[in-house]
């Protein structure tokens, strides 16, 4: 019998524990106005976790596009892709003062996961006022909020 390959939901949830023990560590060394801008980064970092979850168990590859405005999810459906606007799905606006810093020349970027959760690799930072975190994918799909290495 051939065995699938792929991620077990336990090791999707220790990924999230993981994600939730970092953003709290974060939230707790920034000062309080800082706060709300961290919270938002690490809410896009749990749902590009939901998005590879949802491209694991929907056997079909989904894709996470932020642009300067905000987020949109969807989904690939035979060759074409397909919005997913259901919950817990559906196009986000950046709060407040939070600016997505997009590549030069670009006008989006996209974290793309395939159906067995590895994405090619990719990252955004945002930035409020004076503080800049960074949200990034590696190649083994494994989400990343952080501040920016100098």
């Amino acid at each position: 019998m051939r065995r699938a390959r792929g991620f077990t939901l336990v090791e999707l949830m220790v990924v999230l524990a993981v994600v939730g023990l970092a953003a709290a560590a974060v939230v707790l060394t920034l000062p309080a106005d800082d706060q709300r801008f961290v919270r938002e980064a690490e809410t896009f970092g749990a749902r590009l976790v939901h998005a590879q979850e949802e491209a694991i168990l929907g056997t079909r590859a989904v894709a996470v596009t932020a642009t300067a405005e905000g987020y949109g999810f969807t989904r690939q459906r035979f060759a074409e892709w397909e919005p997913l606007v259901e919950r817990p799905f559906g196009n986000v606006l950046w709060e407040g003062d939070t600016e997505a810093l997009l590549p030069r020349d670009q006008r989006q970027v996209t974290f793309q996961f395939d159906p067995t959760g590895v994405a090619e690799p990719a990252e955004l930072m945002l930035r409020n006022g004076a503080t800049l975190l960074r949200v990034a994918v590696d190649a083994t799909g494994r989400v990343h909020v952080d501040a920016p290495r100098g």
